[in-house]
């Protein structure tokens, strides 16, 4: 009878949300794109891969259907996100509804980001020229909900998620992954702090411990990131499987940025012949550093268009290779292009 009465009451509520007047809007309709040409050189077989490629193309839409729900939409048109195949979502970053219960907690549905710790995770992938071990191989994107909460003085988020598991290989599989979000905005210093519970296989877990620190001061800006990885099954939780991430960038005037940026991913949690890893991003037995400097660089004053340069060099398991990264950025701010 009590479940009765409780799931009426959220049927009341949920109808009584969408009784209000409809004022569907859009307020954001972006389209962005990413061309790059690479130059590799690989010490340990000797060879040199170069050539372009279209790194990005996507679409943002973003807009409210009544003051208590706003629709968010990105869209890949190039190619899938990493994740399975053969599935309808499969190109889609995220796809999700904001449901404002009150002017402080709101409830998120759809397909979102798998709210994961750490500046580098949270930087919009078409800024990344060179990422760490983890960021390239890790699922970001997954089903799920969430219970968002911001506090009274704006500067708090809190975020309690459940999503499938970023380790799923099909439908249905029934694995998820339980995290807790907080990000902090304290002016000159923010954080983006979480601890993730995540099923590998049914009832067996991984627990990421990821802390996101992040300093922004007139032109300079830099973060570091570290990442603990353990199984409840391995010897020792603490120092055995990690990434640890410094960054910084400096803005010259309104056209030009300068960056530095250097990772190192270690995993030594287990055996690297083990047929069955804890960790199915960073391999274990895997150790990765890297160091990357560049810039960017904005003609137009704006941050619609940029050129980047990029260079590179990652020891990965005692081989050493180095990269040259030369694109082109561009964003369309296609409603007020329209409008206009």
């Amino acid at each position: 009878m009590k479940k009765s009465l409780l799931i009426v009451t959220c049927l009341l509520c949920f109808l009584q949300a969408f009784s209000q007047e409809r004022i569907t809007t859009l307020d954001k309709l972006n389209l962005d794109t990413r061309a790059d040409y690479t130059f590799e050189s690989h010490v340990k077989n000797d060879s040199t891969p170069h050539g372009f490629a279209g790194k990005y193309l996507r679409f943002r839409l973003d807009g409210k259907i009544t003051d208590k729900f706003s629709y968010h939409l990105r869209q890949r048109i190039n190619t899938p996100n990493i994740g399975f195949a053969n599935t309808f979502f499969q190109g889609t970053d995220w796809a999700y509804l904001n449901w404002y219960l009150t002017d402080r907690f709101y409830i998120s549905g759809g397909k979102q980001v798998v709210a994961i710790g750490g500046w580098e995770y949270d930087t919009d992938p078409i800024d990344i020229y060179y990422g760490t071990d983890f960021w390239n191989h890790v699922c970001c994107y997954e089903m799920g909900v969430s219970l968002n909460y911001r506090d009274k003085s704006g500067k708090n988020l809190f975020i309690m998620q459940m999503t499938n598991s970023p380790f799923i290989t099909s439908a249905m599989e029934g694995i998820y992954s339980y995290n807790l979000m907080w990000y902090g905005n304290f002016n000159v210093f923010k954080t983006a702090y979480s601890v993730n519970m995540i099923e590998y296989r049914p009832g067996q877990f991984i627990n990421y411990i990821s802390l996101g620190n992040k300093i922004k001061y007139d032109i300079l800006e830099m973060y570091v990131d570290f990442q603990n990885r353990a199984s409840f099954e391995q010897d020792h939780f603490f120092g055995q499987d990690f990434t640890a991430l410094i960054g910084a960038g400096v803005d010259i005037g309104d056209k030009w940025i300068v960056f530095a940026k250097a990772g190192y991913d270690f995993n030594n949690a287990q055996a690297h012949t083990t047929p069955d890893p804890f960790d199915q991003y960073v391999a274990p037995g895997r150790k990765v550093d890297f160091e990357s400097v560049g810039f960017e660089y904005y003609p137009m004053g704006s941050r619609d268009l940029r050129l980047h340069l990029c260079g590179s060099h990652t020891n990965v398991d005692g081989d050493n290779n180095f990269q040259a990264n030369v694109g082109l950025t561009w964003k369309v701010d296609l409603l007020h292009a329209v409008l206009k």
